[in-house]
């Protein structure tokens, strides 16, 4: 590969650099060196309340992309090897689309037809459409099914005495164990869960009452969780005042039922003779748009300019919370200091560093800002299907995610077995012991590293652990350890740095990996499936499988998609995870998946979780 640069870039670059170089003297936050001063003043900005959080597709995170792209051109990097002119800063960006939640349409309605009345209910008010749901139209018997759980090992089944074959289920929100946070019903709690219930039982759609003893009409607050995919059925939510009058026939209200069940912890169903409904859901997926920022600088090398080392790290974080919060129902900012602002701040000192020495290169270097990490690392999935170069000729990549918290000196390295050259390398360098450093070999993880892992591209991933403000609006600027993330980075840089001039080509390693990863709570098997968490397949697409796992045993592949698994149709990851909830190591599953248009049939012997 070639890299083409117009006489109008060069103008640009050098402008840049000019401005640049007479910053270092008049700004002491303008530096060719790593500093904390540096660093400090991007986490500030990035994690700031102007910023709200940085949710991808929102104007606050388009806010930062701006910010990187122009630090890049300040440094002088180029936007992409085949740059033929430089107008503005979106130049360096890198667009992708993804589904960014729902709306409603216009045709949510809902008629409930009780002896000689027919209530409309009013979309917003007396009910509403939940994001997951499915859009058509059903009418049908309404059955009353308690909280809606089915779970053969706990021996609770709200479905086992009841038909719901062509009826509309009524049911509670969360579990019998809902005042008791280790009840073992409670991982059955969600709505999506119980909607898989309902659809295993024949259910047609979905009413969720309000939990009618907080004192409220309201309704449930509702929230698009990170996978539109939909649930097979219209689900809707309901207030308790609705759901008297569908029970009044019954001589029951909403709160005698919910307190009956909670007080036995049995089981309570029935069928509502008479009462029955007309149920229509309309919903309209959002696409929004999002980016990486990208950042070039060619090497120097005649035989090695055309390898790239990739440094990346993720900008987007959760904006006010929501799905994948750890604290849910806090409608807030979450700052994302250290998650990820601490990475992309590394990052950009990284591209200044490496700017200022760029005469020293022998392979190119490419600074990935990556979008929509936070939703299931797309925007790194998209650059690997789209690279600038190809993927054979990138040569490592190495991720800061989360580098802000170091306590301890305690440093953690991920993907130092997908190359053999990584532990002498890592170890060469004064760093390694001055750090209390714990490495790992795996090239998997939830972070963007994976994503380049998948193509056998070799991997290191920084990272200083979690803590209690991970995913909660207390992740904040002032927390972060700006030291300790001056060291990591200039260590970072050292590592970066001799693998660019390293004489030899970098092999990989694939990991033999034996330890899962992303489990859900609660399930105690393993059968070694990386799922797609963000595709709509019509099941769940397998992206990887990992080596001696049961799943590679019983001969699934990536690639594959997961359509039923011991009986139970699987339409999305929920699915999935709840019917792995169903079962035991040792336990032998049949699993149809679908392979190129082809269903095929396989058998699963369930390994353990450790």
């Amino acid at each position: 590969m070639t890299f083409k640069k117009s006489f109008p870039v060069y103008i640009v670059l050098l402008i840049s650099a000019v401005f640049f170089l007479h910053s270092i003297e008049k700004d002491t936050f303008r530096s060719a060196r790593i500093t904390k001063d540096e660093l400090s003043r991007h986490v500030y900005y990035l994690a700031s309340d102007e910023l709200e959080g940085r949710r991808a597709g929102t104007p606050e995170a388009k806010k930062a992309v701006e910010y990187i792209a122009n630090e890049f051109i300040t440094y002088g990097l180029f936007p992409h090897p085949e740059t033929v002119e430089v107008t503005s800063w979106e130049d360096y960006l890198q667009p992708f689309e993804f589904a960014a939640g729902v709306e409603h349409g216009e045709e949510n309605l809902v008629t409930l037809r009780i002896p000689d009345e027919s209530i409309n209910l009013s979309h917003g008010e007396q009910f509403q459409t939940l994001p997951f749901s499915s859009s058509g139209s059903v009418s049908g018997e309404i059955v009353f099914a308690g909280f809606g759980i089915s779970s053969r090992e706990n021996e609770y089944d709200d479905y086992r005495h009841i038909s719901l074959e062509g009826k509309i289920a009524l049911i509670f929100h969360g579990s019998p164990d809902i005042d008791d946070p280790h009840g073992v019903l409670n991982r059955f709690a969600t709505p999506r869960y119980k909607t898989i219930a309902a659809r295993e039982a024949g259910a047609e759609a979905l009413i969720i009452v309000t939990p009618p003893d907080v004192g409220s009409d309201a309704l449930m607050r509702s929230r698009l969780d990170r996978n539109p995919a939909t649930s097979g059925l219209p689900v809707i939510n309901i207030t308790p005042e609705i759901a008297d009058k569908i029970l009044e026939q019954s001589g029951y209200t909403a709160i005698d039922l919910y307190r009956k069940i909670l007080e036995s912890r049995e089981p309570n169903s029935f069928i509502l003779n008479d009462i029955q409904a007309d149920i229509q859901t309309d919903l309209h997926t959002i696409t929004a748009t999002c980016y990486n920022v990208v950042g070039f600088l060619p090497g120097n090398h005649p035989d090695k300019k055309n390898e790239v080392i990739i440094i990346g790290a993720h900008y987007d974080h959760l904006g006010w919370g929501g799905d994948g919060s750890m604290a849910p129902d806090v409608h807030a900012i979450h700052h994302g200091a250290d998650d990820n602002a601490s990475g992309t701040a590394g990052l950009l000192e990284l591209a200044q560093k490496f700017a200022s020495n760029k005469d020293q290169l022998d392979r190119s270097m490419l600074f990935i800002a990556f979008g929509a990490e936070e939703l299931g690392l797309i925007g790194s999935s998209y650059y690997v299907e789209n690279p600038y170069f190809p993927n054979e000729h990138s040569t490592a990549m190495i991720n800061l995610d989360m580098i802000g918290r170091m306590q301890n000196d305690e440093l953690t390295i991920f993907g130092v077995g997908t190359s053999p050259i990584w532990e002498s390398m890592l170890e060469s360098f004064p760093q390694y012991d001055e750090f209390s450093i714990r490495t790992n070999p795996d090239g998997l993880g939830p972070s963007d590293h994976a994503s380049f892992y998948r193509k056998n591209i070799p991997v290191l991933f920084f990272h200083t652990g979690l803590h209690g403000d991970y995913h909660r609006p207390s992740d904040t600027a002032e927390k972060i350890n700006y030291e300790g993330m001056e060291r990591i980075v200039k260590y970072v840089y050292d590592v970066a740095l001799e693998l660019n001039t390293y004489r030899e080509p970098i092999a990989f390693t694939r990991v033999e990996s034996t330890a899962p990863r992303g489990t859900a709570r609660g399930i105690r098997v393993y059968v070694g499936t990386m799922p797609d968490i963000v595709g709509d397949s019509g099941g769940m697409g397998v992206i990887e499988v990992r080596s001696d796992s049961p799943a590679e045993k019983a001969g699934i592949k990536g690639g594959d998609i997961i359509i039923n698994f011991g009986g139970k149709s699987i339409e999305n990851v929920y699915d999935y995870t709840y019917a792995l909830g169903e079962y035991n190591p040792g336990d032998i599953v049949e699993v149809v998946i679908l392979r190129n248009g082809e269903e095929i049939s396989l058998e699963v012997e369930l390994g353990a979780r450790p």
